[in-house]
């Protein structure tokens, strides 16, 4: 894109912009005959004047200039740098009818956490769609600071069209994070006609139904966009899915499945009593307020009926006080403080990363581990996502090498009439596995059945056993998510996610090494209204030592944000640092997937305990599953 053919329209928006930011008008149906209805959405906190930009401004600041100083923006020679709060001026939240009981909470989009977008685009050599990418995280930002999201949920379902947008086409994510599903067309009215309304993340800027001019679009390619001669290639809003850029043709780098590098939620609330992510079946929010100073928010809704409310306060101590109503008349009070759930996706901007059209991938190298009787650190720790990590908090006294021989009673030498020699395991020679998955699970080790998830369904729940070492170790792992079997959904007609996530407290974690293969896919196509499924026979043995799985795929990460976990794992997070959520590609049609990986001893190790178990389960195995 020429700078200047951008040129005119700065001029005319900076000439626009006020000292404040622009409340849109209301549209016919927010009106009573000549007056408006009051909505008590307008905030009064502002950003500081963004400095340390260089050169000329360039033209894509000119959409954000308009909201100004609630929206601020600086620049360098490569990236255009946008700081807002995440809340637009418009009534938020009324109109929603499938709600998950997130609310809007100010965000941090600022200094290096501001949202990065380049200057200078490059098309894409292999573009990438939105209908099966980026199905977490932004895809755009609007003019007014708000991000714009994939049109299609993390499920895969059309926000808009299963009532889970406001009448602005916004709702709250897990983060509690204000953003848009749908074209934020009506900022036109703050804009003017023939503006820019958003800029997509690769850097194209995207304009409203019609042409500066008020001309047609004429057709379009499969990402809503074209290029003229007046401006270059571009996206317009669309009246139909996909509302706004259906993918990206210019450069972007996705990274568990957002484009990379983005701003991260603030995430205050935790789950508990008082609050669950799961949809609130017959709720209707009526409306959103918030006062002057930006720290008492009130949100309305009814439920079957029944009047309700979410209020809370920003504390001075940087916590915030929530008082839910509930339907018996009373009240709950909680306090957050923030950080207690850590955000999910990939953190704030940093540097610059490859670019790309095809997705890409975090990855890193450790070192390997020390020795047992050495401090960890001492000759190098093993990184996040090598085969095996630093143990966890609480984790420090399980076999990681060479343990005293002898003591008495159990896991000490033999008693009377044990054979000469034998040392017994003893319980600080077990290692501690947890698992977490969404929704079942199997786990083999060496051929031999271990862990059977106790809870098919609801609640998930952490698994924690203890597992008795045998280096080498394959283990092998049969996930499942909840899904009707004929047709692929959960829930009647919705397309459901999945995830898993181990480790060991000798530092075994699941991430990208694993290896991974999906059984059972569907709804093929993402068609919910004629879903049909493929089932694809499990291996015979798929579990045992000796089966080869080299012709399998890499297990893919996902973040936690993606996975979205519920309270249980909130609760035992610190027992999975440093590993990662897997499963196959598709986290949202591959129902049942098998998982392999195979873990040596880490150095130093030598087993203490000289007893064999009489019991052979790797047979036992065998017959269990044969039956």
């Amino acid at each position: 894109m020429k700078s200047s053919r951008l040129l005119p329209l700065l001029a005319l928006t900076l000439a626009g912009a006020t000292a404040r930011a622009h409340l849109p008008p209301l549209d016919a149906k927010y009106m009573l005959g000549s007056e408006p209805v009051a909505f008590e959405t307008r905030l009064n906190f502002f950003l500081p004047a963004v400095a340390g930009s260089t050169g000329p401004t360039p033209p894509l600041a000119a959409p954000f200039a308009a909201f100004a100083p609630k929206v601020g923006v600086r620049w360098d020679e490569k990236y255009l740098y946008v700081e807002a709060k995440g809340l637009p001026d418009h009534p938020l939240m009324a109109g929603i009818k499938s709600w998950q009981q997130q609310v809007p909470i100010p965000q941090t989009y600022s200094g290096e956490s501001a949202w990065k977008i380049p200057l200078h685009p490059v098309p894409a050599k292999e573009p990438l769609t939105a209908k099966t990418h980026f199905m977490r995280g932004a895809i755009a930002l609007a003019a007014n600071g708000v991000p714009i999201f994939n049109a299609l949920n993390n499920r895969g379902d059309d926000a808009k069209k299963f009532g889970e947008l406001d009448d602005f086409g916004g709702h709250c994510g897990k983060g509690d994070d204000y953003h848009y599903h749908d074209a934020p067309v009506f900022l036109e009215k703050t804009l003017g006609k023939g503006k820019p309304i958003a800029v997509a993340l690769d850097g194209y800027p995207i304009y409203g139904y019609n042409e500066p001019e008020g001309g047609a679009t004429g057709k379009l390619d499969d990402f809503g966009g074209h290029e003229t001669k007046a401006l270059g290639y571009h996206y317009h809003a669309q009246k139909v899915y996909p509302y706004i850029n259906g993918g990206f043709h210019g450069e972007v780098t996705e990274i568990g499945g957002q484009v990379d590098p983005q701003p991260s939620a603030s995430h205050v609330r935790k789950e508990g009593s008082a609050y669950s992510q799961s949809p609130l079946r017959g709720a209707l929010i009526k409306d959103f307020t918030a006062s002057p100073d930006g720290k008492n928010y009130e949100l309305h809704y009814t439920l079957n009926g029944k009047s309700l409310g979410v209020k809370y306060t920003a504390n001075e101590d940087g916590t915030w006080t929530f008082i839910y109503s509930k339907p018996d008349g009373t009240t709950e009070t909680e306090t957050y403080k923030p950080g207690e759930r850590r955000p999910g996706g990939q953190g704030a901007p940093g540097g610059e990363r490859p670019k790309g059209g095809k997705g890409g991938d975090s990855k890193g190298k450790g070192g390997k581990r020390p020795p047992a009787n050495e401090p960890d650190g001492a000759k190098g720790e093993v990184g996040v996502t090598g085969e095996q990590t630093p143990p966890g908090p609480g984790e420090a006294d399980r076999p990681r090498g060479e343990r005293p021989k002898g003591g008495k009673g159990k896991g000490g030498k033999g008693g009377p009439g044990d054979p000469s020699g034998l040392i017994k395991p003893s319980p600080t020679d077990a290692l501690k596995l947890n698992v977490y998955a969404d929704n079942w699970f199997i786990l083999f080790i060496n051929g031999k059945l271990r862990v059977v998830d106790p809870i098919e369904y609801m609640p998930h729940n952490v698994v924690s056993v203890d597992i008795m070492p045998e280096y080498p170790m394959t283990i092998a792992v049969m996930a499942m998510d909840n899904a009707d079997p004929k047709t692929g959904l959960e829930y009647g007609n919705h397309i459901g996610d999945a995830g898993l996530i181990i480790k060991f407290s000798d530092g075994t974690v699941t991430n990208a090494k694993w290896k991974a293969k999906s059984f059972f896919k569907g709804p093929l196509n993402r068609d919910t209204a004629n879903p049909k499924v493929r089932h694809d026979p499990l291996p015979a043995n798929w579990y045992a030592v000796d089966f080869d799985d080299s012709g399998w795929a890499a297990a893919t990460e996902f973040t936690e944000e993606r996975v979205g976990p519920k309270e249980s794992f909130q609760q035992a997070r610190e027992s999975f640092t440093g590993a990662k959520f897997i499963w196959s590609e598709d986290l949202d049609l591959d129902n049942t997937v098998l998982f392999r990986t195979k873990v040596e001893a880490p150095a130093g190790y030598k087993q203490r305990w000289t007893a064999k178990p009489e019991i052979d389960m790797v047979e036992t195995t065998k017959q269990l599953l044969n039956r």
